[in-house]
């Protein structure tokens, strides 16, 4: 892969005969990134994708190992401003579906391309912002809904001897694949509109997107988590389920909620992400085993 395919990742920052970016006289910078470049992180992201997952950023490093070539180059010979901003792209958690996910990245590296280490901050709140609301749309209408139909008729036509389906199903995943490629250059564009025509908006933009983001989430909770328990309650002849004929009718799934509640508090006090799945499973058997959840 040293062809320039992927761009080789072993050469360091100091190896770039580029002096040092200077700011321009309002503090910018001008970019350097190329249609090339992008396409360099398309595809190295397309590769990586999902491949280097850790529960405490997510997919971060995928994106980071997407970014470093175009970080390299947005920094030129500033090793430290270089290694800063890998180690801000590790620690910004980040989960989108993987064909959009370029999308996001694509922007936030228009930001830092013109802003530098100044527009880290807002790229990192536009990413977790949108990644949300853009993995909704990309679940549905490109992950979940194409997949599935023409999935279901590729196998029911294989099962008469029919190879059309298959060629389809194929044939989609060869056009989602060029959409993919083109991902980093659309969000790239798109990140230069804002950055051009709402500057003095884009704060008020990425407060907006975190306030989005966190709707969704919130969303998922509810509907996600779901927390079923067995339990009755007897008094005479008069049997009540406890979740159904209590619980939900003062508020839908709050067993639910109160364990992503607790949970979280848990990963606000440093507790290991590990340990908490494992408790997880060790309280859920438990309860299961005595009838306290079903």
């Amino acid at each position: 892969m040293s062809n320039g395919f992927f761009k080789p990742a072993d050469i360091s920052p100091t190896d770039f005969k580029e002096p040092i970016p200077q700011p321009l006289p309002d503090g910018s910078y001008a970019p350097v990134l190329t249609k090339e470049d992008l396409d360099i992180c398309s595809r190295r992201m397309c590769l990586m994708d999902t491949v280097s997952y850790a529960y405490a950023t997510q997919n971060a490093p995928c994106a980071t190992y997407a970014a470093f070539y175009a970080l390299r180059k947005i920094y030129g010979g500033d090793e430290d401003a270089f290694n800063r901003a890998i180690l801000n792209q590790l620690d910004c958690v980040f989960n989108a579906t993987p064909p959009v996910s370029g999308l996001l990245l694509g922007a936030g590296l228009a930001i830092e391309d013109t802003g530098h280490e100044a527009g880290q901050q807002a790229e990192n709140d536009l990413k977790i912002g949108l990644m949300g609301p853009i993995s909704g749309i990309g679940d549905v209408f490109i992950w979940i809904l194409p997949l599935t139909i023409l999935g279901s008729i590729a196998g029911y036509m294989a099962m008469d001897g029919n190879p059309v389906g298959i060629l389809l199903w194929i044939a989609l995943w060869a056009v989602m694949y060029v959409w993919r490629m083109q991902n980093y250059n659309q969000g790239y564009n798109a990140g230069v509109q804002i950055i051009t025509t709402m500057a003095d908006k884009l704060a008020v933009l990425t407060d907006a997107a975190s306030i989005l983001g966190l709707m969704v989430v919130g969303s998922l909770i509810f509907s996600t988590v779901a927390i079923h328990t067995p339990l009755t309650f007897t008094f005479g002849e008069v049997t009540l389920p406890i979740q159904e004929g209590v619980i939900d009718l003062i508020f839908p799934n709050i067993m639910g909620i109160a364990v992503t509640a607790i949970v979280y508090r848990l990963i606000k006090k440093g507790v290991s992400l590990s340990w908490i799945i494992l408790g997880i499973i060790i309280v859920s058997c438990a309860c299961a085993a005595f009838g306290i959840l079903g």
